[in-house]
Protein backbone atom coordinates (compact mmCIF):
# COMPACT_ATOMS: atom_id res chain seq x y z
CA UNK A 1 0.00 0.00 0.00
CA UNK A 2 2.78 2.51 0.71
CA UNK A 3 4.57 1.77 -2.58
CA UNK A 4 1.37 2.78 -4.14
CA UNK A 5 0.89 5.86 -2.51
CA UNK A 6 4.53 7.14 -2.72
CA UNK A 7 4.37 5.55 -6.64
CA UNK A 8 0.99 8.55 -6.98
CA UNK A 9 2.62 10.73 -5.23
CA UNK A 10 5.71 10.34 -7.69
CA UNK A 11 3.42 10.61 -10.63
CA UNK A 12 1.62 13.49 -9.59
CA UNK A 13 4.92 15.22 -9.01
CA UNK A 14 6.10 14.09 -12.20
CA UNK A 15 3.31 15.60 -14.35
CA UNK A 16 2.58 18.56 -12.80
CA UNK A 17 6.49 19.44 -13.14
CA UNK A 18 8.20 17.68 -16.07
CA UNK A 19 8.09 20.05 -18.44
CA UNK A 20 9.06 23.31 -16.13
CA UNK A 21 12.11 20.89 -15.38
CA UNK A 22 12.80 20.10 -18.91
CA UNK A 23 13.21 23.64 -19.81
CA UNK A 24 15.05 24.84 -16.82
CA UNK A 25 17.75 21.88 -17.47
CA UNK A 26 17.40 22.86 -21.54
CA UNK A 27 18.34 26.76 -20.47
CA UNK A 28 21.33 25.69 -18.46
CA UNK A 29 22.68 21.99 -20.62
CA UNK A 30 23.84 21.27 -23.50
CA UNK A 31 21.08 19.69 -25.85
CA UNK A 32 22.26 16.85 -26.13
CA UNK A 33 22.36 16.43 -21.83
CA UNK A 34 18.65 17.49 -21.37
CA UNK A 35 16.75 14.11 -21.04
CA UNK A 36 19.66 12.83 -18.94
CA UNK A 37 19.32 16.11 -16.30
CA UNK A 38 15.79 15.28 -16.43
CA UNK A 39 16.13 12.05 -15.57
CA UNK A 40 18.52 12.48 -12.84
CA UNK A 41 16.01 14.64 -11.67
CA UNK A 42 13.27 12.83 -11.41
CA UNK A 43 16.11 9.48 -10.28
CA UNK A 44 16.75 11.63 -7.52
CA UNK A 45 12.90 12.60 -6.43
CA UNK A 46 11.92 8.49 -6.68
CA UNK A 47 14.83 8.12 -4.29
CA UNK A 48 13.54 10.83 -1.48
CA UNK A 49 9.78 11.25 -2.69
CA UNK A 50 9.11 10.92 1.10
CA UNK A 51 10.71 14.09 1.45
CA UNK A 52 8.28 16.16 -1.05
CA UNK A 53 6.66 19.27 0.34
CA UNK A 54 2.97 19.56 -0.46
CA UNK A 55 1.19 21.39 -3.35
CA UNK A 56 3.33 24.09 -5.17
CA UNK A 57 6.27 23.59 -2.53
CA UNK A 58 6.83 20.48 -4.56
CA UNK A 59 8.21 22.91 -7.87
CA UNK A 60 10.28 24.78 -5.90
CA UNK A 61 12.06 21.66 -4.34
CA UNK A 62 12.38 20.32 -7.82
CA UNK A 63 14.42 23.52 -8.77
CA UNK A 64 16.28 23.06 -6.11
CA UNK A 65 17.28 19.67 -7.27
CA UNK A 66 17.63 20.02 -11.15
CA UNK A 67 19.75 23.03 -9.57
CA UNK A 68 22.38 20.59 -8.43
CA UNK A 69 21.84 18.10 -11.15
CA UNK A 70 22.82 21.13 -13.69
CA UNK A 71 25.76 21.74 -11.60
CA UNK A 72 26.99 18.08 -11.17
CA UNK A 73 26.53 18.24 -14.84
CA UNK A 74 28.53 21.19 -15.37
CA UNK A 75 30.87 19.78 -13.34
CA UNK A 76 31.16 16.70 -15.53
CA UNK A 77 31.60 18.56 -18.77
CA UNK A 78 34.33 20.53 -17.35
CA UNK A 79 36.06 17.58 -15.70
CA UNK A 80 36.21 15.80 -19.37
CA UNK A 81 37.28 19.01 -20.47
CA UNK A 82 40.67 19.42 -18.32
CA UNK A 83 41.16 15.06 -19.07
CA UNK A 84 40.72 15.90 -23.02
CA UNK A 85 43.09 18.82 -22.92
CA UNK A 86 45.51 17.21 -20.38
CA UNK A 87 45.25 13.62 -22.76
CA UNK A 88 46.10 16.40 -25.67
CA UNK A 89 49.38 17.37 -23.80
CA UNK A 90 50.19 14.12 -23.10
CA UNK A 91 50.03 13.33 -26.55
CA UNK A 92 51.84 16.32 -28.09
CA UNK A 93 54.91 15.82 -25.60
CA UNK A 94 54.90 11.56 -26.05
CA UNK A 95 58.90 11.15 -25.60
CA UNK A 96 60.02 8.91 -28.39
CA UNK A 97 62.83 7.35 -26.67
CA UNK A 98 61.36 4.31 -24.72
CA UNK A 99 63.85 4.35 -21.84
CA UNK A 100 62.78 7.80 -20.62
CA UNK A 101 59.30 5.55 -20.53
CA UNK A 102 60.45 2.99 -19.31
CA UNK A 103 62.74 5.10 -16.30
CA UNK A 104 58.98 7.31 -15.97
CA UNK A 105 56.84 4.13 -15.39
CA UNK A 106 59.73 2.96 -12.55
CA UNK A 107 59.20 6.53 -11.12
CA UNK A 108 55.84 6.40 -11.32
CA UNK A 109 55.63 3.00 -9.82
CA UNK A 110 57.83 3.97 -6.54
CA UNK A 111 55.51 7.08 -6.15
CA UNK A 112 52.64 4.93 -6.24
CA UNK A 113 54.39 2.63 -3.75
CA UNK A 114 55.40 5.41 -1.05
CA UNK A 115 51.62 6.49 -1.73
CA UNK A 116 50.30 3.23 -0.10
CA UNK A 117 52.42 3.40 3.00
CA UNK A 118 50.56 6.95 3.82
CA UNK A 119 47.19 6.86 6.07
CA UNK A 120 44.44 6.79 4.39
CA UNK A 121 43.65 10.77 4.74
CA UNK A 122 46.95 11.47 3.31
CA UNK A 123 46.52 9.49 0.35
CA UNK A 124 42.87 11.10 -0.04
CA UNK A 125 44.04 14.85 0.24
CA UNK A 126 47.42 14.01 -2.14
CA UNK A 127 45.18 12.32 -4.67
CA UNK A 128 42.36 15.31 -4.59
CA UNK A 129 44.90 17.78 -5.50
CA UNK A 130 46.94 15.47 -8.11
CA UNK A 131 44.80 13.58 -9.71
CA UNK A 132 41.38 15.66 -9.60
CA UNK A 133 43.97 19.13 -9.59
CA UNK A 134 42.02 20.67 -6.96
CA UNK A 135 43.39 23.63 -5.10
CA UNK A 136 43.33 23.96 -1.48
CA UNK A 137 40.34 26.07 -0.33
CA UNK A 138 38.34 23.04 -2.93
CA UNK A 139 39.83 20.32 -1.03
CA UNK A 140 38.09 22.18 1.77
CA UNK A 141 35.07 21.99 0.38
CA UNK A 142 35.45 18.50 -0.60
CA UNK A 143 37.14 17.65 2.87
CA UNK A 144 34.39 19.97 4.72
CA UNK A 145 37.60 21.56 6.43
CA UNK A 146 38.37 25.14 7.19
CA UNK A 147 40.69 26.47 4.02
CA UNK A 148 43.81 26.57 6.05
CA UNK A 149 43.38 23.05 7.63
CA UNK A 150 43.27 21.93 4.13
CA UNK A 151 46.70 23.57 3.45
CA UNK A 152 48.47 22.54 6.48
CA UNK A 153 47.16 19.02 5.92
CA UNK A 154 48.02 19.06 2.50
CA UNK A 155 51.68 20.42 2.86
CA UNK A 156 52.01 17.65 5.55
CA UNK A 157 51.23 15.05 3.33
CA UNK A 158 53.27 16.07 0.73
CA UNK A 159 56.43 16.05 2.94
CA UNK A 160 55.51 12.65 4.34
CA UNK A 161 55.66 11.48 0.89
CA UNK A 162 58.56 13.31 -0.21
CA UNK A 163 60.36 11.77 2.95
CA UNK A 164 58.98 8.46 1.70
CA UNK A 165 60.47 8.60 -1.70
CA UNK A 166 63.72 10.32 -0.67
CA UNK A 167 63.14 13.73 -1.78
CA UNK A 168 63.95 17.29 -0.26
CA UNK A 169 61.14 18.07 2.42
CA UNK A 170 59.48 21.72 1.31
CA UNK A 171 59.49 23.62 3.85
CA UNK A 172 56.58 26.15 5.13
CA UNK A 173 56.25 29.33 3.87
CA UNK A 174 58.10 31.66 6.31
CA UNK A 175 55.02 34.31 5.93
CA UNK A 176 52.51 31.94 6.97
CA UNK A 177 52.01 32.14 10.59
CA UNK A 178 50.32 29.54 12.60
CA UNK A 179 47.43 29.60 13.96
CA UNK A 180 44.56 26.97 16.04
CA UNK A 181 41.98 25.92 13.57
CA UNK A 182 38.81 25.73 15.74
CA UNK A 183 36.85 22.22 15.84
CA UNK A 184 39.98 20.02 14.46
CA UNK A 185 39.27 22.08 10.79
CA UNK A 186 35.88 20.83 11.00
CA UNK A 187 33.29 23.12 9.37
Amino acid sequence: MHQTLATEEFRSIYDANVDAIRSYCHRRVQAQQVEDAVADVFLVVWRRIGDAPPGDEATLWLYGIARNVVRNHTRSKYRLQRLRGRLAESAARSEADASVQVLRRIEDQEILDALAHLRPADQEILRLAAWEGLKPAEIATVLDIDPHAASMRLQRARNRLARLIGMSVEKPNSKTVPRPVPNGGRR
